[in-house]
């Protein structure tokens, strides 16, 4: 999404419209005068800090943790110049830093297809439960300040915190990762006390969509869904398996291979699957060795090879195992170094694969076992 143009709308908001809400959450409401406000005071800290030592580069949603409330990350990336700093998914090779600056004609063609398939239009509330600093997350918030649609954000609430704020916010459209939209029709199955909530739109992204799971959110919600298929490499390729517009794709040997206006002309490898006769596109798998816990995508080769490169780290073992809620999960087995004094604690080694390799690629789980000789 392109930031100055998410910048001047916040700005142009701000001065006709300072009390509208642009966002709710746990800390109860944002209006477009705060938010303006908290990117001023961000931008005003980092040129002070510039001016007193060496120039600082903006900050950037890449470095801020992967539970950062929307609010943060909407800030952040308001603050962070002309070009976005994401890490991207590692759909289509290791996970690397990417930077989005203006976006083309192309590309916003891709991306008002996008919104008119799945019914966002200015003013439409949206509620996210997907991390802010998660692609999916992003985008919906920064195309959310564009098109002057108020935000909820339910990604840090509890169960019954986030169906009471549903229910307060009535949104219009809901959207997350298929088991952020599990979680909320659980919820909302447990404590909206027999009165379910109507939602039109249902919009799933960043991960397969089960079959049972679609069917059962459009009978609770009453709502329409939609599955979105993209990756942040490529950006959105099609909706309900339909291309978007300005969007090229083909299967060959049982691969999806793509090109879109965020591929910069080049073609790119994204998954196992094909298109069936009406040119529909079914996914059927990873194309690599990557693995997909919850919508975030990682490798765990690339986790192993950076844990075991820790002085205080002698071998490393990383398990994929299966998981009720994620689907996956991986569980880094660590042995630490003999000899060395101080030995790594599991936060530590899950803070350096956060910093090193992004939110996606730290194990949901790190286990220290016995050094040799123990």
């Amino acid at each position: 999404m392109r930031i100055l143009q998410a910048r001047t709308a916040l700005r142009l908001r701000a001065r006709l419209q300072p009390r509208r809400v642009v966002l709710t959450d746990a800390k109860g409401e944002l209006t477009a005068r705060d938010l303006d406000g908290i990117t001023a005071l961000m931008h005003r800290g980092r040129t002070a800090t510039s001016a007193r030592s060496v120039p600082r580069c903006p900050p950037q949603v890449a470095e801020l943790p992967p539970d950062a409330p929307l609010r943060q990350v909407l800030a952040t990336a308001l603050t962070a110049g002309d070009e976005l700093e994401m890490r991207s998914s590692g759909s289509t090779g290791p996970p690397h830093l990417q930077r989005r600056g203006p976006l083309s004609a192309a590309q916003l063609r891709t991306l008002r297809d996008l919104a008119r398939r799945i019914g966002l239009r200015g003013g439409a509330s949206i509620a996210s439960a997907a991390p802010g600093v998660h692609g999916h997350g992003l985008l919906v918030g920064l195309g959310a300040l564009v098109l002057g649609s108020p935000l909820v954000d339910l990604s840090h609430l509890r169960p019954a915190q986030r169906v009471q704020l549903l229910h307060r916010e009535r949104p219009q459209l809901l959207t997350g990762v298929p088991v952020h939209l599990a979680d909320v029709l659980a919820a909302d199955q447990e404590h909206a006390r027999g009165r379910p909530l109507q939602i039109p739109r249902v919009i799933s992204g960043s991960d397969v969509l089960p079959a049972a799971l679609r069917a059962d959110l459009a009978r609770h919600f009453r709502a329409r869904v939609h599955d979105v298929y993209g990756t942040t490499e490529t950006g959105p390729i099609a909706v309900d398996g339909r291309p978007l517009a300005g969007v090229r794709i083909r299967a060959q040997d049982g691969l999806l291979i793509v090109r879109t206006p965020f591929t910069g002309g080049k073609e790119l490898v994204t998954d196992r699957g094909h298109l069936d006769k009406q040119g529909r596109v079914l996914v059927t798998g990873r194309a690599d060795g990557t693995v997909s816990s919850g919508g975030m995508l990682h490798d765990p080769r690339a986790v192993a090879r950076l844990l075991v490169s820790h002085p205080g780290v002698a071998a490393v073992r990383l398990r994929v195992v299966e998981d009720e809620r994620f689907g996956a999960r991986t569980v880094a087995e660590v042995t630490p170094s003999p000899g060395e004094a101080a030995v790594p604690t599991g936060q530590e080694l899950r803070s350096l694969v956060r910093d090193r390799l992004g939110a996606a690629a730290v194990p949901r789980e790190v286990v220290l076992l016995s050094s040799p000789g123990d």
